[in-house]
């Protein structure tokens, strides 16, 4: 993703636009293994050495609550961050505890039709989220 691309995610999610969002939604996005806020410190501290592990939660806070990105909780009661907004299940290996982005069109449309026509009562379902537990063959 290109600095311009994420300049706009950031701002569309009503932010201001800053070097240090930039640098962390770029590490958060370019990664498909549902990083942690230290993985992502790692990722970003070297080349911008002036933002702190504090920095790198609250930013991460802030782009959850500007729904510009996604965070989970894992199997270990790990904070885990998704970039990818659009409804997709995961993968999780129960052995190593990676997380994968798993897209299914077939699996979203039967689930999504499924809660059409069968509606929890006094519950409004805003997403879906699919976790699909195994192991790495």
């Amino acid at each position: 993703m290109d600095t311009e691309a994420i300049k706009d995610k950031i701002v569309q999610g009503g932010l201001k636009f800053t070097h240090q969002r930039m640098v962390i939604y770029e590490a958060v996005s370019k990664t498909h293994n549902h990083p942690t806020a230290e993985w992502v410190y790692e990722q970003v501290h070297e080349q911008n050495p002036s933002i702190s592990l504090g920095t790198v939660y609250k930013t991460l806070d802030t782009f959850v609550n500007a729904n510009i990105i996604q965070k989970f909780v894992d199997n270990n009661g790990v904070m885990r961050f998704d970039g990818i907004m659009e409804a997709h299940s995961h993968l999780y290996d129960n052995e190593t505890n990676e997380i994968r982005d798993y897209r299914n069109q077939e699996l979203e449309k039967l689930i999504k039709e499924f809660f059409d026509k069968n509606k929890i009562r006094d519950f409004e379902v805003e997403d879906i989220s699919v976790v699909i537990k195994g192991h790495n063959k």
